[in-house]
């Protein structure tokens, strides 16, 4: 796989400027550095549940939060298979990720899900891997992940969706040490599973300076209707403690919901709900919180709510 040069323009603040070509030698190089840090990084991901564990602790808790907030990164969920509803009835993720795939300038399909082989899953297949879109991609090493078109990238989306698999737009410094890419121009979309997931693992165990990192998707509502009964199954499933049962119906604490969608599926009334505040641009403010953050390459002007 050649690399590509990444031009100055578009440059976000704090970010290196990358020009011209790199020497083939120096590429190599590159190369072979990435994969053994990748693979170092693999080794010693069992670590990454000791860092929960001494984050919870009453007096590092500080510390953590000063650690998570160091690691610069960002998750949203994207609640699969529920009907969105206001001002139309759509079903995600396929609005939201197809126009990122669509026009981004790179795609590159990894070759495993860093998460599910960190943890051995023995649940889902662990060389189902992630997406990541974005210049900074195209310099994966072609031992780890392959270039894909926009078809084959959304066919792979479909193909996780069938697998009950979630998606996740993240962008984290961790991924972009792991694969030697720059942070500045990558974005990754995770397939993840509630047993590997590394973010879904940090909202269980990890602290609550970890919950930050997590944001809810722009202009999403969970709300709970009149069928509530107050069994607080809702509850008992939320891991950032964003639901309580008051007066016997469920409450949701909006400021700490990540809109990830578990509280619907563990409800056995149907009690909750999810809808698009209309006065609020769900893909505009999306695509702000991606340009703030990194430059994938997107023509913006292109990007339009479409439904699959």
């Amino acid at each position: 796989m050649s690399q590509a040069p990444i031009a100055a323009s578009g440059q976000l603040p704090g970010e290196r400027v990358y020009s011209g070509v790199i020497d083939a030698e120096n590429g190599r190089k590159n190369l072979r550095q990435s994969g053994l840090l990748y693979e170092t990084l693999m080794t010693l991901w069992p670590l990454s549940r000791v860092i929960y564990q001494l984050g919870n602790r009453r007096g590092l808790r500080p510390l953590s939060r000063v650690f998570f907030k160091a690691l610069k990164s960002e998750a949203i969920i994207i609640p699969i298979h529920e009907a969105i509803a206001n001002p139309e009835s759509v079903v995600l993720p396929y609005p939201l990720l197809t126009p990122l795939i669509e026009c981004t300038s790179t795609r590159v399909l990894m070759n495993e899900c860093m998460c599910r082989r960190g943890e051995n899953c023995q649940t889902y297949p662990q060389d189902f891997g992630c997406l990541y879109l974005g210049e900074g991609a195209a310099k994966i090493s072609p031992s780890m992940g392959q270039l894909v078109d926009a078809q084959e990238a959304i066919a792979h989306v479909e193909e996780a969706m069938g697998l009950g698999l979630v998606p996740l737009v993240v962008h984290t410094s961790f991924d972009a040490l792991a694969l030697g890419i720059p942070y500045r121009r990558m974005l990754g979309i995770c397939f993840c599973c509630d047993c590997c997931c590394t973010i879904q693992q940090g909202l269980r165990l990890g602290p609550p300076s970890f919950w930050d990192i997590v944001v809810r998707l722009p202009g999403l509502a969970v709300e709970v209707n009149g069928r509530c009964t107050g069994c607080g199954a809702c509850a008992e499933i939320c891991y950032v403690e964003a639901i309580s049962v008051c007066d016997g119906r469920a409450q949701i604490d909006h400021e700490l919901c990540k809109g990830c969608g578990r509280c619907l599926t563990a409800c056995p009334s149907g009690a909750i709900t999810m809808r698009m505040e209309k006065e609020i641009d769900m893909m505009g403010q999306l695509m702000n919180r991606i340009a703030r953050r990194t430059n994938i390459g997107l023509s913006v002007e292109d990007l339009t709510w479409n439904q699959r």
